[in-house]
């Protein structure tokens, strides 16, 4: 990277799976992982490490909330990244459409964590002539302190 010192390689995949059963049952399922290789993760600039939560990766947490945190407690970022996600949208009437989902995900520093943060949630979809327009709500199982988050977004899904 320009202007710093640091070496490393970060690679980031994600793929998504449609399905349609008839014109009213969607099912979609995403998949995001994420890794970066270095000898000094330290070095590595915070906006180039790996954050997750919110309305496009772990719904029921909030944005970029879900990440290895540093001796005081604030999020440092982590070293890899994983989340999933299944959902199933059935059309209500015309353009809009009521959505089920479950998500998982987290970023940690060593591959294999022991447990992924989850949320899961129902949704309403609106297929506007300008774009999707997507309303959840969510409800974070691995965070006490938050019962539930509202997620409102506008454009593709994932």
């Amino acid at each position: 990277m320009w202007g710093s010192d640091a070496d490393f390689l970060r690679m980031t995949g994600d793929t998504e799976w449609i399905r349609m059963r008839g014109s009213n049952l969607r099912f979609v399922n995403r998949l995001g992982i994420g890794a970066i290789e270095t000898n000094d993760f330290s070095k590595v600039p915070p906006s180039l490490r790996f954050f997750t939560g919110g309305d496009r990766t772990v719904r029921g947490y909030g944005y970029e909330t879900l990440a290895p945190r540093n001796e005081e407690g604030r999020l440092r970022g982590g070293q890899q990244l994983l989340t999933a996600s299944t959902e199933v949208q059935r059309r209500i009437t015309g353009n809009w459409w009521g959505a089920a989902f479950i998500d998982a995900g987290d970023a940690f520093d060593d591959w294999g964590p022991d447990s992924l943060n989850t949320g899961a949630g129902l949704g309403v979809r609106w297929i506007s002539p300008v774009g999707p327009v997507r309303f959840d709500v969510a409800h974070p199982f691995d965070d006490e302190e938050n019962a539930w988050r509202l997620h409102f977004a506008i454009g593709p899904e994932f």
